[in-house]
């Protein structure tokens, strides 16, 4: 499953390996480097949300792919009303005839590190998997469904 191989190359920190599962137009403007700030920045602010200051990564084996497939381009382009008219910044590649999936992915804690920190997630990722030449790739992502 696409989400789960993206799930394991960031869990396994392959940031360049990740980077290849974008989709042509987020490749253009998020370098692999761009996709390890994605995450760590993400781990960061839970971690210190948690009173903790140092860097640390998931280490729950596996990711947790979830999501649905009724979530397409024209829903996720609407304004979201409880947050002020919020606008996702949707990428014009995203259309309705090639979203396959709304995924969310999420990064989690072992059971040490559940125990250690107080908290379980280091992220949940939500992204839209769109289909291309290359074949399913991320067309547009946020931590955080919003």
């Amino acid at each position: 499953m696409f989400g789960e191989a993206l799930g394991r190359r960031v869990l396994a920190r392959d940031w360049s390996g990740a980077h290849e599962l974008l989709a042509p137009w987020l490749q253009q403007v998020v370098s692999a480097d761009g996709v390890r700030a994605f995450f760590e920045d993400e781990y960061l602010l839970t971690l210190k949300d948690n009173g903790i200051e140092d860097l640390h990564y998931p280490e729950h084996p596996e990711p947790g792919v979830g999501g649905n497939p009724f979530t397409n381009a024209t829903e996720l382009r609407k304004p979201i009303d409880w947050m002020g008219g919020k606008l996702r910044p949707v990428a014009p590649e995203v259309t309705d005839e090639n979203v396959r999936y709304w995924m969310c992915l999420k990064l989690e804690c072992s059971e040490e590190q559940m125990e250690t920190f107080d908290f379980d997630c280091f992220c949940e990722t939500w992204l839209s998997v769109v289909e291309t030449p290359a074949g399913l790739r991320v067309g547009y992502w946020s931590q955080g469904a919003y």
